[in-house]
């Protein structure tokens, strides 16, 4: 049965009652100048797609101002729990991203809860997946540099970009990069000391906590078939995240299938330091999936 509004108010009054430390750890970093000025070695222009059936969808893309032949193409899916979106957090990561890899990082800003829940995101981030690919040649892109990412539940959405694409055959995907990545969404579900984790999974399938065992809203279920052809994958994992332990144990299956899995372990570190640009390895965590992003080819 799908949630009341009460239920929904509810629930995102959990969010917004457990959400002192986010707030905290926002209020308290110093953002550096030279990190901010990445913004101005690039362009950002904002783009609306629209796809039948689903909601109208806000894209940026992120471009360098020096451009080359053969630029590798990213798209990013942001963090927020599926709750918050895009913001200029994001833009500013797109922006370091792009000058990085020299290349055009698409960031998707798909729809949230509690308007929107499964599977709007999902079904969108596929579409702007394969509209961005759509566009290699357009942007002076290489199509065999063409990978995906995100951080959180935008990790999550990328994992089931990958997913799909077993499938469907529609993108060539060389690198996946998975930021503390929220790839089990139920595992909240019955601990109390994780009352808004489970408060992020239940708007987002709409009370149906079964639901949160498919493999589309939680990528940890996913059968050895279906990680049997997934792409070159990268983890930016935190030790104090949530789901260290559990992109661990996925990143391991997925070299038992023969994928080639990169790990990083971040000892000290939070879930959402990247982006967040909380601690003191924020900054190198970046540098790292910037490194797997230019080195990444079919």
């Amino acid at each position: 049965m799908a949630l009341t509004q009460q239920q929904k108010d509810d629930l995102m009054a959990v969010i917004a009652r457990t959400g002192g430390h986010r707030e905290a750890n926002i209020n308290s970093r110093i953002i550096p100048d030279d990190y901010k000025a990445y913004q101005d070695q690039c362009t950002q222009e904002e783009h609306t797609l629209c796809f039948p059936g689903l909601k109208p969808l806000r894209v940026i893309v992120t471009m360098p101002r020096e451009k080359k032949p053969g630029m590798p193409l990213h798209v990013n899916y942001h963090g927020g729990g599926f709750i918050f979106p895009q913001n200029e957090d994001d833009d500013m990561y797109c922006a370091h991203l792009s000058a990085g890899i020299g290349g055009v990082v698409v960031d998707v800003d798909y729809a949230v809860c509690p308007d929107a829940i499964y599977p709007m995101a999902v079904d969108q981030s596929w579409e702007a997946a394969k509209w961005a690919f759509a566009h290699c040649r357009e942007w002076g892109c290489d199509e065999n540099r063409f990978s995906i990412g995100g951080s959180s539940a935008g990790g999550n959405l990328a994992f089931t970009v990958a997913l799909r694409n077993q499938a469907e055959k529609a993108l060539k995907i060389c690198l996946l990069v998975q930021e503390y990545a929220a790839n089990d969404l139920y595992q909240a579900i019955s601990d109390p000391e994780q009352a808004r984790s489970a408060a992020f999974s239940r708007l987002y399938a709409d009370g149906d906590v079964e639901k949160l065992k498919d493999p589309m809203l939680s990528p940890v279920f996913a059968t050895d078939e279906q990680l049997h052809e997934m792409p070159e994958t990268i983890f930016i994992a935190p030790k104090k995240c949530p789901f260290y332990e559990i992109n661990n144990q996925l990143g391991m299956r997925m070299v038992n299938q023969g994928i080639k899995v990169t790990f990083h372990s971040y000892l000290q570190d939070v879930h959402g330091f990247t982006i967040r640009m909380i601690g003191e390895s924020w900054l190198a965590s970046q540098n790292d999936a910037i490194a797997a992003i230019q080195a990444a080819s079919l």
